[in-house]
């Protein structure tokens, strides 16, 4: 049986949840990125700015009341012009819940505010997922390198 999930926009009172989240996808899928540690208080500090400046969309397992993924995004312009863009700082969704029509789901969300502006994403994780991306029409402008 398919699960029930639910996406709303977070509000103050998912902070902590969505803190235990990005805990959960740093210990379980970032350990191959080698990122440093996380600080609590920076995760809530990102989390509480995005929800001023741009807007979280929450994924929510309604069958087991836990939230197994989000999206992160905000308004901003190029830093080279006045052009408007759409940015998405993150995107997670837990292994299990993962498909094509959860993620296409989430982009129309962005598209619908984004007011025909370009919308952005940069990936930092070393997951290869460029042809799903691809598949909903985002175009590769570059890749992210790291030294380190």
């Amino acid at each position: 049986r398919m699960t029930s999930i639910h996406l709303y926009q977070a509000e103050k009172k998912d902070i902590q949840e969505l803190n235990y989240l990005i805990h959960d996808w740093k210990e379980t899928h970032l350990t191959h990125c080698n990122f440093p540690e996380l600080d609590n208080s920076k995760v809530n500090y990102y989390l509480n700015t995005f929800l001023k400046v741009g807007k979280i969309i929450c994924i929510k397992d309604l069958d087991k009341d836990k939230m197994v993924g989000c999206l992160i995004f905000h308004k901003s312009e190029y830093w080279f012009s006045k052009q408007k863009i759409v940015e998405i700082e993150m995107i997670y969704v837990q292994p299990q819940f993962r498909n094509y029509k959860l993620l296409k789901q989430l982009i129309n969300m962005v598209k619908r505010v984004s007011e025909n502006n370009p919308i952005v994403l940069s990936t930092t994780t070393k997951l290869d997922i460029d042809p799903v991306f691809e598949r909903l029409g985002f175009e590769n402008m570059g890749s992210n390198w790291r030294l380190t």
